[in-house]
């Protein structure tokens, strides 16, 4: 019997697009920002337990790239400022209002 799978419980998801489309419009700098911002890389959980960074390739936010979704809500177009704010927003507990 195969061991069992462990979900580590995350409060915040934050997944940026990295379609073609999204890169053509600005995601790589703005994954190297939330990257710097929050000390961790794609695919890693902050060291506080806080946000997990993730990829996703394509969320059909296309007219409004660079996007992202944030605790399953889909962003865009977004810039460092508005990352800075939705994660500040996210600490605090107010988002998905």
């Amino acid at each position: 019997m195969p061991a069992p799978v462990r979900h580590i419980l995350v409060p915040h998801i934050l997944r940026i697009c990295r379609a073609e489309f999204c890169q053509s419009m600005g995601c790589d700098p703005l994954i190297e920002h939330v990257e710097n911002r929050l000390g961790a890389k794609l695919g890693e959980t902050t060291s506080d337990g806080r946000f997990t960074l993730d990829a996703v390739y394509c969320i059909g936010n296309c007219a409004n790239s660079p996007a992202l979704y944030l605790d399953g809500e889909a962003y865009g177009p977004v810039s460092a400022r508005v990352v800075d704010y939705l994660i500040e927003q996210a600490t605090e507990g107010k988002t998905g209002d």
